[in-house]
């Protein structure tokens, strides 16, 4: 089921059946340009077997900027929240989306009930940052304030959802320390957080699986190299389930 929103962004729906249950919420990364499919649907379905209801955003069909982009994603989570169909909502972010997932769940933390990243955007540090997506998501307007308002790991707080991060330790896009400083923040501010580093592995690796292949690689070339980080679904889907206080 689509829901079209006014600036053309829409998130589709796939209910499991009529009953009230717990929703996962799929934010594709994308540096802020576009929702990658990979990183979509595909991920959606692989939750299927939980029994949750399931939601792709479609965030950037209109490039909002930040802070409309985050308003208008409040809406679509309070829509969500309050439909009879859903009890918790369970926000899966990748890379960009990652960033947006984190962003959030700083300010909607009440609409959230736990959330999954995987290899974040996170960081506006310099020494770190993956400045494409912020400035996708600033806009040109780029200055020191605005870019301390993305920093996520400076915004951290006690009531932020308890958090599942996966990350390589060789991705050169997004640097493993945008997860590392998150890690420490949550830390600091007694946020329950489960962490999966894998030692090697590029950036977008999403499943893991041979239907998110890259294209510039065979399928058994990408399943030797990396198909064993594809274990973070199953590690991930016991997070889920386990219960937090």
């Amino acid at each position: 089921m689509r829901f079209e929103l006014n600036s053309k962004n829409y998130y589709d729906v796939t209910w499991f059946d009529d009953e009230k249950r717990d929703l996962v919420f799929i934010l594709p990364g994308g540096g802020y340009k576009f929702a990658s499919e990979r990183e979509g649907q595909v991920v959606a379905d692989q939750f299927s077997d939980q029994g949750y209801h399931q939601a792709v955003y479609y965030y950037r069909e209109n490039l909002l900027l930040y802070p409309n982009i985050h308003i208008e994603a409040e809406s679509v989570l309070s829509n969500l929240k309050n439909h009879p169909k859903v009890r918790n909502i369970y926000v899966i972010g990748f890379s960009a989306g990652g960033h947006f997932a984190a962003m959030l769940s700083t300010y909607y933390y009440d609409l959230i009930d736990k959330l999954i990243l995987c290899y974040p955007v996170i960081t506006a540090n310099p020494r770190y940052a993956h400045m494409e997506s912020l400035k996708n998501l600033i806009g040109d307007d780029v200055n020191t304030d605005k870019l301390e308002e993305v920093s996520i790991e400076k915004h951290i707080h006690p009531l932020f959802p308890p958090t599942f991060i996966m990350h390589t330790m060789t991705d050169k896009s997004v640097l493993v320390e945008n997860s590392l400083l998150l890690i420490e923040a949550l830390k600091a501010n007694s946020v329950y957080v489960e962490t999966h580093l894998y030692p090697t592995g590029r950036h977008g690796l999403s499943l893991a699986t041979k239907e998110v292949c890259y294209p510039d690689m065979s399928e058994t070339e990408f399943l030797d190299a990396y198909g064993y980080i594809s274990d973070w679904v199953r590690l991930a889907k016991a997070f889920l389930k386990r219960g937090i206080k």
